[in-house]
């Protein structure tokens, strides 16, 4: 009773709809997967972000066990990277341009043009990036 309780605030404090039943999957259940996106939005989660990607694995931030996992891509936007090293985000940033230009030959072209027409539509679009601590998994998410 104590959960429902607990969660009955996402659920603007009706207990009626706060879900009796739910399903756990435990950190080694997800680094079995093959592949694990983790969304992380918002400048309240900046400083899981850090944790998760600039400090080393710990019991403490269970995110940062995922930089042992092969294929881990972090999904974020501009203001959860607010905790990361400037260096941190430039890097990033870089190998998602890196990688565009691999995935999509047409990507230096698209460049050029856009520089061209001076439009306001970008190749990628600066707020949103996914991060991986793993060369060439970075990538963009056009909005």
């Amino acid at each position: 009773m104590d959960t429902i309780l607990a969660n009955a605030r996402f659920f603007d404090g009706d207990l009626a709809k706060v879900p009796t039943m739910a399903l756990t999957v435990g950190v080694g259940t997800v680094m079995d997967a093959r592949e694990v996106m983790i969304l992380i939005t918002g400048a309240h989660k900046a400083f899981a972000l850090y944790k998760a990607i600039e400090e080393g694995v710990n019991h403490m931030w269970t995110v940062s066990a995922f930089q042992q996992h092969p294929r881990t891509v972090f999904v974020c936007d501009e203001d959860a990277t607010l905790e990361l090293k400037v260096k941190t985000v430039k890097y990033f940033k870089g190998l998602m341009l890196v990688h565009n230009k691999l995935v999509d030959p047409l990507y230096s072209i698209k460049e050029k043009e856009t520089e061209k027409s001076q439009s306001s539509k970008k190749p990628y679009n600066e707020k949103n990036g996914i991060l991986s601590p793993f060369p060439a998994q970075g990538r963009t998410a056009n909005t």
